[in-house]
């Protein structure tokens, strides 16, 4: 990632946070949702917004996000100005659970060998 997409990334998890803590009105999203990590195209049209939520089905949250989309791209433009606005994509940030996966598989592959030494 450039620098320049580094720092737009930056402002628009920002800015993002700040809209869903403050500016929307869907219940759903009075939840603790955490905006991760933003991944920017590279031509800065595109930008997917990974997320993580307590508290709430995060496939629900996913869905509520997505449809205010537009919504949200629109509150963006009044407080960023960039000359494209990236059209946006929320997506669940499934990290955590992925290294979980990774280590309980480590573990076992630990136990079997030493089972199989002992």
């Amino acid at each position: 990632m450039t620098r320049r997409t580094e720092k737009i990334a930056s402002l628009l998890k920002e800015t993002i946070t700040e809209i869903l803590m403050h500016e929307l009105n869907n219940p759903l999203f009075k939840n603790i949702i955490t905006i991760t990590d933003i991944k920017l195209g590279a031509d800065l049209k595109r930008a997917v917004v990974f997320f993580r939520v307590f508290a709430a089905d995060p496939k629900e949250i996913e869905r509520a996000l997505n449809h205010s989309k537009g919504y949200i791209k629109k509150l963006l433009s009044e407080k960023i100005t960039l000359k494209f606005m990236p059209d946006l994509e929320f997506k669940m940030d499934t990290t955590e659970e992925q290294e979980k996966r990774l280590h309980e598989l480590f573990e076992k592959i630990r136990q079997d060998k030493k089972e199989s030494e002992g």
